[in-house]
């Protein structure tokens, strides 16, 4: 409630500056002592002599303590004090007393119940000043926010969010961990840990001495974070440096480098890039039209598909002390000119510690701006169009009237993680994780990663990617790693909305990964490694994820959409003609498994032709168990020689 805190104190040093305080009107019997006390406060009042002021308001109360002039001076100077809870219990009586004694006092009533806590009575007397005919206006504005404040805090405080948050195990030490951010891929988390260290090469006399080291911590098989340890050469040379957000595809490390210029503490924005041999490059500057001199550029954030990155600057041109600003990504792979993020999220405040989510869409980020809790407080907001939607507060209690900031969220929303120097006595800054609320939650995604290979391991050059989502057809292609033939990939996913990957470029057999949508509810991380094969004739290429029932020829709509794909192969390759297989495992008798292998194939031939393909370019036949790839003799073995296939007959 800091924002209200200054209000009250701008009212009183308004109120009580003046040589004589305006006082109301109530029509009231008054002793004829407590009478003689007001002239003599007001003269003390007068001249600045506040302490005798309110001896003579004080014996004046006490003489009569219906007064309402002396009531309402009293109450004025003690709000000048700070003395509110003695303010706030002088003008209720005063209320009591008489109730329209002046307009104003509700506003004033009004803001120090806020500060104390009493949000109910406050939005009635912000009511009531604001619906008074003889009022004066020119508060409405203050009486205004403050209502919105009062109803804001009301709103957050009287409804709760769970928050029960847990160290992150074994990353939070007895040293400091803090400025992190988790990888898209949800396998490493960054931060920065600092510790006392000794540098051994100063001999026995080498003194102990505090040292910021940028960190990283893998994720184990049992789902926890190991300790982590330093990240190696290029990082943690002379540089002062934290606050890392990396792109999906773990090949970007965006973070801020300060230097001391001339006793001026300079932030800007670098980054690294990965090899093909899994090493950083030196890091470099995002560039000159990011980065300025005279300004402080930190807390990057960057899309977790590498298109776009966020910032807080407190340059010249903003709307506050420091706001938040984005740069898209161009054709060259260069960033754009930073762009202020506009009235919807900045303010005359400061706004800091961006984190634009997996999804793209939803900003989280820490505002003393906006109307909240007190100090800093997380707020997130989605991507509407070319603006933002309103700003909402993440909630009570994970917002305090303490400075609140540093969230970041996993890939699937469901967890939140923060650090913080409060919740263990004598730990100092730790990471914590907890369970975000799903007001606050992104927009559900999958990550698609994998490896573009041929069938001897080697990375494949000039392929693409595309994902297809099965339901609106809208096609999103993924870039590939020319040197490593890797691949990541953020998309948006819905329950009803599965997709399939396939490979495009010329030359090589169709190839695909079905994507069932409610699986990657369960596990937003796809692993999906893609072999591309040669055309040749003869040769036999396996038609993935089409699964048919048990003993059943009937296509299920996994298996339609898997052909629909498919068929589009077939008609970008006009001149291939192919001969589709069915084979079995040698579960059942092989009269029975040869049929049923005959009418599978001939079952997705048919579908084939009804697709617009013409007869002559197709045929079609089973085989039952007869040719297997695999040993029948295991699960896996037997998985793999049930298969649909195509062959190659002419190109």
């Amino acid at each position: 409630m800091q924002a209200n805190f200054f209000l009250v104190v701008l009212m009183a040093f308004a109120l009580s500056t003046i040589a004589q305080p305006e006082l109301g009107y109530c029509e009231q019997e008054v002793d004829e002592m407590a009478l003689k006390q007001l002239p003599r406060a007001l003269k003390a009042w007068k001249t600045g002599n506040y302490r005798e002021a309110e001896r003579y308001l004080k014996k004046a109360v006490g003489l009569d303590n219906n007064y309402a002039d002396a009531l309402f001076l009293y109450g004025d100077l003690s709000v000048k004090t700070l003395k509110l809870p003695q303010a706030e219990a002088l003008w209720m009586k005063l209320l009591d007393v008489c109730p329209d004694y002046k307009p104003e006092l509700y506003y004033f009533l009004g803001s120090i119940l806020l500060e104390n806590g009493k949000r109910q009575k406050a939005i009635e007397l912000f009511n009531t000043f604001l619906s008074h005919p003889e009022r004066d206006r020119g508060y409405d504005q203050e009486a205004k926010e403050a209502l919105g404040e009062a109803k804001l805090l009301e709103e957050l405080m009287g409804n709760p969010v769970p928050f029960d948050p847990k160290p992150v195990q074994r990353i939070s030490t007895r040293d400091d961990e803090y400025l992190a951010t988790i990888s898209p891929d949800q396998q490493t988390m960054f931060f920065t840990r600092r510790a006392k260290k000794v540098n051994r090469k100063d001999g026995p006399a080498a003194k102990v001495r505090l040292v910021e080291e940028f960190s990283m911590a893998q994720r184990q098989d049992d789902a926890t974070f190991e300790k982590g340890f330093p990240l190696e050469s290029p990082f943690n040379q002379n540089y002062n440096e934290g606050g890392p957000s990396i792109t999906a595809d773990n090949t970007e490390l965006y973070f801020t480098v300060c230097e001391d210029l001339d006793g001026y503490k300079n932030c800007d924005i670098y980054y690294s890039e990965k090899d093909e041999y899994g090493y950083w490059y030196s890091p470099r500057s995002v560039g000159d039209h990011i980065n300025r001199r005279d300004s402080w550029e930190s807390q990057a954030s960057v899309s977790a598909n590498g298109d776009a990155l966020y910032f807080a600057s407190n340059r010249e041109g903003g709307m506050g002390g420091l706001d938040l600003y984005r740069c898209i990504r161009l054709e060259d792979g260069n960033w754009s000119k930073p762009e202020n993020l506009g009235s919807v999220i900045n303010t005359k405040g400061n706004e800091k510690t961006p984190f634009i989510h997996s999804d793209s869409q939803t900003l989280y980020f820490t505002s003393n701006g906006h109307q909240g809790l007190g100090g800093f407080d997380i707020f997130f907001a989605k991507a509407v169009d070319s603006s933002w939607s309103k700003p909402q507060n993440i909630g009570y209690p994970i917002n305090s009237d303490d400075d609140d900031l540093g969230l970041f969220v996993s890939l699937d929303g469901k967890t939140a993680y923060f650090a913080s120097n409060k919740l263990r006595v004598g730990s100092g800054w730790d990471l914590y994780q907890f369970s975000l609320p799903e007001t606050a939650r992104p927009e559900a995604v999958a990550l698609i990663t994998g490896k573009l290979t041929d069938e001897e391991g080697n990375s494949v050059k000039d392929a693409q990617l595309e994902i297809k989502n099965l339901k609106t057809k809208e096609i999103t292609k993924i870039k590939v790693d020319e040197q490593t033939g890797q691949y990541a990939r953020v998309v948006k996913m819905n329950s009803k909305e599965d997709m399939i990957v396939t490979v495009k470029k010329k030359g090589v057999a169709f190839s695909s990964k079905y994507i069932k949508a409610e699986e990657t509810i369960k596990n937003p991380v796809v692993k999906a490694p893609m072999e591309v094969n040669q055309l040749e004739i003869g040769r036999e290429y396996r038609l993935n994820d089409i699964n048919f029932p048990s003993n059943s020829y009937q296509l299920d709509d996994i298996a339609k959409n898997i052909i629909d794909e498919f068929v589009i192969f077939l008609k970008e390759n006009p001149g291939l003609k192919a001969d589709i297989q069915g084979h079995t495992d040698n579960v059942g008798d092989n009269s029975s498994n040869l049929i049923l292998s005959q009418n599978r194939a001939e079952t997705v031939y048919n579908y084939v032709i009804q697709k617009g393909v013409k007869r002559f370019r197709l045929s079609h036949h089973g085989y039952g168990e007869t040719k297997p790839v695999e040993s029948n003799d295991n699960d896996e073995g037997r998985a793999k020689n049930r298969r649909t296939v195509f062959v190659i007959t002419s190109r």
